[in-house]
Formats: structure tokens, C-alpha cells, sequence
């Protein structure tokens, strides 16, 4: 449309009406550039666009929200990346914290929607795990939801937790899903868990052939149902020597003569750091492919 002065109300009105026709609304925040195109360079009535522009926006913004349908499940359709109408979107949190409930957990979810009651809290059900997305409104509130999230675990389940946002949520989601797998196939304890806990095993995972090595090493032991268990059990007491042949019930020196055995099949030895780090990325590896 030309930027010409109109002579008149009657002819600043034809204008609107014209770019109107022409308007195609997607982008609100444009409305008062049309306007003041419209306007020309009549002072008076720029003013006027000025004044009463934004107003117009916000009273547009407003009616869209309430003739778009939200969705029926909102959660899962942000979480996979669905496209959902454009209002919808902008009327969420900028940022969001999500949150994967995995384990005996994710079946309490009345629990964990309740410790963290509170306006704009999506929820949805992924693959038998509960999926929370939470405003990220500050640092604090975030810090204290996690918080008394993590106080409903009892030991039995695991969060995955990442922040994105509202138009990076099926991303986050993608991070946070990694990471609940990579702690649930390392044996992690119970407890809550960001990306910044499995960087050593997510960089492992990422490189297929490393993996694939590492699985390769390991699959052999598969044949020794008990030496599997015994490997297992030092992983889940935390690599303890002592605690791990409580927890199996024996005595230490059946302990000691079984990762001898676990070394000399797998070539790395369960009584070393180095070793048993190997060993926990390669069940990890053995577990995920």
C-alpha cells in the first residue's frame, strides 16, 4: 500500500479498510505498522493509531485465545511436537522445567501433581511414565519444586528433569528421556537426575561404534547368569565390595573369586576404577542396544 497522506478521515478510513482486506492477522504486533502506514504523514492521525493501536492488538490477541479450541491433550501434543495453534502457544509459560517420572513413582501421580499444585502445570502419560511440565517461573520456585518432588521418590523411582523453552519442549523432552534411560539401564539409586549426571554415559551412547565395543565386551558374560548378578549387584552398591556380597548373601572372598572370573571373561577387572567404570557402560551399552 502506498504511504500517501489521506485528505481526510474518510479517506484514512478507505485505507484501513483496504489493508485490512489485505492483512493476512497472523502477526499481531504488526497491526499498528499497518496503521501508521495507513495514516501517512498526517501527525493527528498517526497519534491517534498510537494511542489506540496496542489496545486494538490486545483486544485481538484476546479473541483469538477464546475462538482457538485448546487441545485435548495439550502435554503430549508439546512433548512430540505437534504443532498447536499459535494462540495456544503464546498463552503458556515462556520457559518450562520437564519432568519424567519413572518407576513405582510415576504410579503415584496424584502425589506428585499435588506437591507441586499450582497454575499452568501440564500432564500427560509417555510410555507408562509420568511427564510434568512445570513453569519455570525463577530459579527458586524450580529449585523448590524439584526439591519436593525428589521427596516423593521413597527410593523407588527416578525424575529426569530439563528446561526449555515453551516452543523447545518436544527438545527437552528428547534430553529428559535420555537421560531417564541412561539412569535406569547404569542401575542408578533412586533420586533425581539431569543431563549433567550422565555425560560420560550419554557421550558413550552417542558414538555407535564405542558402544558397540562396549556392548561386544560384555555380552559374553550374559552366559553366566551368576556372574551377571554378581556384576549387577556391585553396581547397585555403588561398586561397595562388602555391601554388595550382603546384598547377594555371600561371603566376600565368593565375591572376590567371582569378579576374578568377571575379569578374565570381560578382560577388565571389577576391582579397579577404571575397570568397573568400563564394566557399568557396557552393561549401560548391553542394556540399550
Amino acid at each position: 500500500m502506498d504511504d500517501v497522506t489521506p485528505s481526510g478521515p474518510e479517506e484514512f478510513l478507505a485505507k484501513v479498510r483496504e489493508a485490512g482486506e489485505k492483512w493476512t492477522g497472523e502477526r499481531q504486533d504488526d497491526l499498528v505498522d499497518v496503521l501508521l502506514r495507513a495514516a501517512g504523514d498526517d501527525p493527528e492521525l498517526a497519534e491517534l493509531v498510537r494511542g489506540s493501536g496496542s489496545i486494538i492488538e490486545e483486544f485481538l490477541e484476546g479473541f483469538a485465545r477464546k475462538s482457538v479450541t485448546r487441545p485435548r491433550n495439550l502435554a503430549a501434543d508439546l512433548i512430540a511436537g505437534h504443532e498447536v495453534p499459535r494462540p495456544v502457544l503464546y498463552g503458556l509459560a515462556p520457559r518450562y522445567l520437564i519432568v519424567i517420572a519413572g518407576g513405582p513413582v510415576a504410579r503415584r501421580a496424584a502425589t506428585l501433581r499435588a506437591k507441586i499444585a499450582g497454575p499452568g502445570v501440564l500432564s500427560t502419560r509417555h510410555d507408562g511414565d509420568l511427564v510434568l511440565l512445570v513453569p519455570d517461573v525463577d530459579d527458586e520456585r524450580t529449585s523448590r519444586t524439584t526439591e519436593h518432588l525428589g521427596g516423593c521418590l521413597n527410593d523407588n523411582g527416578w525424575l529426569a528433569v530439563a528446561k526449555r523453552s515453551r516452543a523447545e519442549l518436544a527438545d527437552g523432552f528428547r534430553e529428559a528421556s535420555e537421560v531417564m534411560r541412561l539412569v535406569t539401564a547404569g542401575r542408578r539409586p533412586s533420586g533425581v537426575y539431569r543431563l549433567s549426571d550422565v555425560l560420560v554415559e550419554y557421550a558413550v551412547m552417542r558414538h555407535e561404534k564405542i558402544a558397540k565395543n562396549l556392548a561386544d565386551m560384555i555380552r559374553p558374560l550374559r552366559a553366566h547368569a551368576m556372574l551377571w548378578e554378581t556384576l549387577t549387584a556391585l553396581i547397585d552398591a555403588d561398586y561397595n565390595r562388602n555391601r554388595a556380597a550382603g546384598n547377594l548373601f555371600i561371603h566376600r572372598s565368593t565375591l572376590d573369586y567371582r569378579l576374578q572370573r568377571i575379569a578374565s571373561i570381560t578382560g577388565c577387572d571389577p576391582t579397579s576404577g577404571r575397570g568397573v567404570q568400563l564394566l557399568t557402560a557396557a552393561l549401560i551399552a548391553d542394556s540399550l542396544r
